[in-house]
């Protein structure tokens, strides 16, 4: 959930009228870890004046394949992409199209390339294919110096990797495969081994990571605009729309439409892609155990899922706002719409406004949910909305789970006990939830968060136990 206060500073608008709020992301810190593992890995098997078996076999795979004569053209001009030449004419057409921090990006990788491979190649010292094996077709004139890395490759991959955040579904794919076909050709064309080109792509992928890890990328956020759109397309049509402040571009976009027939809106939108979502960070949430990111599945699913744990909750008779809205748009991204409630979150409600009435009426939603087996599953302070009659009303079901064992209902008391003592000390949380649920589910839940904090948890575990 985010802030419930429109967003005062817009994110950076591009030509096409998208728009772009630039953030680091911590997996960019695996990719960089993953990508020098890598690097390390494509070296170690080069040794002397050896190709392995296994390395030659690749080459020869490649480097055999016919190129008729009207195909080498089309094969030269290919791998003029992974020249370094390609990065200033890069550059200088993103500036013209108005893509300044896409031009600066791309300056910046050239210039990680040229230093990265200077460094490699003093290291390594490999020659070209022709020095190693006997036989290598050799088309165009014959490339020179040290062959280790590629050059071509790494430059072509660094394109790709910096261009990624900026482009849609198609570009991306575009981008991607002239930089495979780059790695190919370069092979084909007998300028490199398989090593050199592994090592040339996995240095390219490491400046593209390391420059969004630097100066940050796009998270993908849609514009108003086009959320206008998509509400007009499936029968809305609002007056305005305004961004919610606080950006949350891993998991999603959030919106207030506002309509001059119906309610106002809040409108949640997931972006089909997100760049904290692919196997790297994933991988890295598990690792870490943080939640971070939109749960599984495609963001059809995933809007479909929190608007059906919305409505259970609403027939379970926990206040949460009425669902007007599930759909799926564009490339598949999913859009999610509840009816707005005017307020604060309980985050920006001050602690001296935080009386017991709502804090005895907020445990009493989460009674009501549990009661009918519904787990929340993110019982912060972010996601009670404080109405502007002083009713707490529950919002954002993304990880609620329906049919929850007892399990998910003591973590769910455990983080709205936590967030609670935060907000106004341990005393009230306590003794207000123990008022509502009874004795003993407030004591499992300062149990369950005591191991996790034993020293801030004394005095709660006091005042749960207390008569």
């Amino acid at each position: 959930m985010t802030s419930r206060t429109p967003e005062a500073r817009p994110a950076e608008p591009t030509r096409s009228g998208r728009r772009f709020s630039y953030t680091r992301h911590p997996a960019d810190l695996v990719r960089l870890a993953l990508a020098l593992g890598l690097l390390v890995l494509t070296a170690l098997p080069v040794r002397g004046e050896r190709v392995t078996t296994t390395e030659e076999n690749v080459f020869r795979l490649v480097n055999d394949l016919p190129m008729p004569g009207w195909l080498w053209p089309v094969v030269w001009v290919l791998m003029q992409f992974g020249n370094l030449g390609a990065v200033p004419a890069v550059a200088v057409l993103a500036a013209i199209t108005r893509r300044w921090r896409l031009a600066f990006d791309m300056a910046v990788a050239g210039g990680m390339i040229w230093l990265l491979a200077k460094v490699v190649k003093m290291a390594v010292e490999r020659g070209r294919p022709a020095a190693y094996l006997d036989g290598v077709h050799i088309y165009g004139e014959a490339a020179g110096g040290l062959g280790y890395p590629s050059g071509h490759s790494a430059v072509a991959v660094a394109l790709a990797t910096v261009s990624g955040p900026y482009l849609g579904r198609r570009g991306r794919r575009v981008a991607w495969a002239l930089a495979i076909a780059v790695c190919v050709a370069r092979m084909w064309v007998g300028a490199h081994l398989p090593l050199d080109v592994a090592a040339g792509a996995v240095l390219g992928w490491m400046a593209g990571v390391f420059v969004h890890l630097l100066l940050g990328a796009p998270g993908g956020q849609p514009s108003t605009s086009s959320v206008r759109r998509a509400l007009a397309r499936v029968g809305l049509d609002p007056v305005e729309v305004q961004r919610l402040g606080g950006v949350d571009a891993p998991r999603a976009a959030y919106f207030v439409a506002e309509s001059g027939t119906g309610p106002d809106l809040f409108v949640k939108l997931l972006p089909r892609e997100r760049r904290d979502n692919d196997l790297v960070a994933r991988a890295w949430r598990r690792v870490s155990g943080g939640r971070g990111g939109a749960p599984a599945g495609p963001p059809a699913q995933q809007v479909a899922h929190e608007a059906a744990m919305a409505l259970l909750a609403q027939a379970a008779g926990a206040r949460t706002p009425p669902v007007e809205l599930v759909s799926t748009v564009g490339n598949g991204a999913g859009l999610y719409a509840y009816r707005w409630v005017p307020g604060r979150t309980l985050a920006e409600v001050p602690a001296g406004e935080i009386g017991d009435d709502l804090l005895l009426d907020l445990w009493r939603q989460v009674r009501r949910l549990h009661a009918a087996r519904i787990a929340h599953g993110d019982l912060g302070p972010d996601n009670v909305v404080v109405a502007e009659d002083g009713l707490p009303w529950l919002v954002d079901f993304s990880h609620a789970v329906a049919a929850a064992d007892q399990h998910r209902l003591d973590r769910d008391l455990a983080r709205l006990l936590a967030s609670l003592t935060g907000l106004v000390g341990p005393e009230r949380a306590a003794s207000t939830g123990r008022e509502v649920l009874g004795d003993e589910p407030v004591e499992r839940a300062v149990a369950r968060a005591g191991r996790r904090q034993p020293g801030r948890w004394a005095r709660t575990s006091s005042a749960a136990s207390a008569p």
